[in-house]
């Protein structure tokens, strides 16, 4: 039984799905220790929570450079979104078209 994980945090009480699931994965010999496939996840978790990050930071960026340079469509009006919507859907009907 996996049971608490100890460290400088100190103990931490799993739930008994997740012992279950860390128990599995250490006998199936995924992991070398239970606290070796809690590090694993942690780190896994932290990168990818800054992959993310780095994503959505990317993605403002470009946002604001379109901005700048004037790529962008104002919806003003129900009209505006309709028609915005419908040459969105003409586009993508287009590339699968095309694929």
């Amino acid at each position: 039984m996996v049971g608490a994980a100890e460290g400088f945090m100190g103990a931490v009480q799993l739930p008994d799905d997740i012992e279950r699931v860390i128990e599995r994965e250490v006998a199936e010999g995924r992991a070398a220790s239970a606290a070796a496939f809690l590090e694993e996840a942690v780190m896994r978790l932290v990168d990818d929570a800054r992959a993310e990050e780095d994503e959505v930071r990317a993605t403002v960026k470009a946002g604001l450079a379109d901005a700048e340079a004037g790529r962008f469509t104002v919806l003003a009006t129900l009209e505006d979104e309709l028609a915005f919507r419908e040459r969105l859907m003409a586009r993508l009907r287009t590339r699968l078209a095309d694929e």
